[in-house]
């Protein structure tokens, strides 16, 4: 294992996307203002006339219209923040490759993360065709899959489709839970009474634009005032497991949007901007949340037998265990 070079002094990266078909017709200038939202429409616009931005190879224009299919490429210079980069490649074989993400480092490119990214470090270590075919949060660890080849990735996906992919997570929550185990089937949809757009909720099933979604939880260990549980989740939606457990009374600790208002949410943003600490002075309970994707099951397809993974607890989820009174599994 091998950390990637360190871009805190900053670098120009190329970097290149395809337009798809919602954004053709789109001019330049409102293609990247909608795509790449982490620069304002004045800082994409003095990109464009300083000729920082070409499509198809040529230099480009602000109102120069694009069309699907398009390669449009910047010229940025990025200078992208500390992340944990040291990645474990669990398994490598079967077209598949199976990674022990830590905490702390980005699924994909996103604002000021570049080459900081889990696709980056992975595809930098075994290869750039691999293919990644579902995410975890940045603050979440542990295991994730990608595919080497199309013909796997179909596969896998369509193990997907009908729930064939076990994925079990370890969680510390706030508070005792009572129930040795329980099953959580609230829909889960974008939160009608929050103004922030990433936020979801538990919704009742058959709300309008809310997918339904199920979580099976078992109670590993009580403490004073927090419980390890294990999750199996047999739908796969947007925040699952943080949406239901925090509808039930008991967030994820360190959950920096669920089991708070969108002002403290807010509040905690203006923090962390104005390099205040993440963790809140103490606040949120630990200072990332803590959700492990502890176990992993992908099924045979006629020449091999099921492959199951594990992958241990991370450092400081295991202190957080400890101090809270929760024995390790």
């Amino acid at each position: 294992m091998r950390a990637m070079d360190d871009a805190r002094d900053g670098r120009e990266l190329v970097m290149q996307c395809l337009v798809r078909t919602r954004e053709a017709g789109m001019t330049l200038l409102a293609f990247l203002t909608a795509r790449f939202r982490y620069r304002a429409q004045d800082e994409w616009a003095a990109a464009i006339s300083e000729g920082r931005v070409a499509i198809d190879g040529r230099p480009a224009t602000a109102e120069q219209v694009v069309n699907r299919g398009t390669t449009v490429a910047t010229r940025q210079m990025v200078r992208e923040p500390p992340a944990p980069t040291t990645i474990r490649i669990v398994h490598d074989g079967d077209g598949i490759v199976v990674v022990d993400k830590p905490a702390g480092l980005p699924f994909h490119a996103d604002g000021a993360f570049v080459t900081r990214t889990l696709v980056a470090r992975a595809r930098k270590l075994c290869g750039e065709g691999l293919l990644p075919l579902h995410r975890l949060d940045r603050e979440t660890s542990g295991l994730c899959f990608f595919a080497r080849n199309a013909a796997t990735a179909r596969s896998l996906r369509a193990a997907m489709d009908v729930d064939a992919i076990a994925k079990g997570y370890d969680a510390i929550v706030s508070g005792v839970i009572a129930e040795p185990s329980l099953v959580l089937d609230a829909w889960i949809g974008r939160d009608p009474d929050s103004a922030i757009d990433l936020r979801r909720a538990a919704l009742p099933p058959g709300t309008a634009g809310a997918r339904s979604a199920r979580t099976e939880v078992e109670v590993a260990a009580r403490g004073p005032s927090a419980t390890l549980v294990r999750c199996t989740l047999r739908t796969g939606r947007t925040h699952q497991i943080r949406v239901h457990l925090a509808g039930i009374g008991h967030p994820v600790m360190g959950d920096k949007l669920y089991g708070r208002s969108d002002a403290e949410y807010l509040a905690w943003v203006a923090h962390v901007k104005a390099r205040g600490d993440a963790a809140w002075g103490g606040r949120l309970g630990a200072p990332r949340q803590m959700l492990h994707a502890a176990r992993l099951r992908l099924p045979g397809d006629g020449t091999r037998g099921d492959l199951e993974f594990e992958a241990p607890w991370p450092a400081d989820f295991a202190e957080l265990a400890r101090a809270q009174g929760l024995s390790a599994p």
